[in-house]
């Protein structure tokens, strides 16, 4: 997968399509669950990309569990498990309900940050986001809409103008991975979270810190309360 110079190399396209090709290596099974992917150089010259586009397209990867980056170890292919959702949230009821605690007391300043000083290059990536994410859904291509939706949670952590509390946030979203994938699953949460990034985008969009505020806490406590009742009543 050779990107040449039509598509620069700080696009989306770029590591987009680095995601797609490593996810076919690995469920065309060449790369193996639990081995250790080649070096980032390696990689780069096999892909012929920027080592910040591989880097970009592996923190995708993680996100949707298709690989787990291991600090100062490397990047590591992904057991792939599918759990009932009823069992899972059993299981994960009081980590769910910590995590999105947690990114609510951040995510709202960050989203109100980012709305008073938004860049129109900005703007303009969460728009291809959402847009993307709406796609995948209509796909029915479920880990293309996990990986926009960790995108479009990372975009505004990263330009928000608080790096310290991006610095926290990012470790958080590390964590939701599986978290993420799960909340997804759930009836309607798709649809539902497409249409709360269209409201957090239109507000940072018009510049507005109160209501991006508001809209993505609502998303958040939204979220957390339909993963808790799910996992109270599954049969529901």
């Amino acid at each position: 997968m050779r990107q040449d110079g039509a598509v620069g190399e700080d696009t989306e396209q770029v590591w987009s399509a680095t995601v797609d090709h490593l996810r076919a290596m690995i469920d065309s099974g060449e790369l193996a669950p639990g081995s250790r992917l080649p070096a980032e150089r390696v990689l780069c010259e096999e892909l012929g990309i920027s080592r910040g586009s591989l880097r970009q397209a592996l923190r995708v990867l993680d996100s949707i569990g298709y690989v787990q980056i291991r600090a100062g170890s490397g990047t590591y292919v992904a057991e792939q498990r599918e759990q009932p959702l009823s069992t899972w949230f059993t299981e994960h009821d009081q980590l769910v309900e910590k995590l999105f605690d947690l990114r609510a007391t951040v995510e709202p300043t960050l989203a109100d940050r980012l709305a008073r000083h938004a860049t129109a290059k900005v703007v303009s990536r969460l728009e291809d986001n959402v847009a993307e994410m709406a796609q995948a859904a209509a796909d029915g291509d479920m880990l293309r809409v996990i990986a926009t939706d960790a995108e479009f949670h990372r975009v505004i952590a990263q330009n928000a103008g608080n790096d310290d509390v991006a610095g926290l946030l990012r470790s958080v979203l590390a964590l939701v991975g599986e978290e993420r994938r799960a909340a997804l699953r759930l009836p309607g949460q798709i649809r539902k979270a497409v249409d709360d990034h269209r409201a957090i985008l239109d507000a940072i969009r018009r510049s507005d810190p109160a209501e991006a505020r508001e809209r993505t806490l609502k998303h958040l406590v939204d979220a957390k309360t339909y993963a808790h009742d799910f996992a109270a009543h599954p049969e529901d």
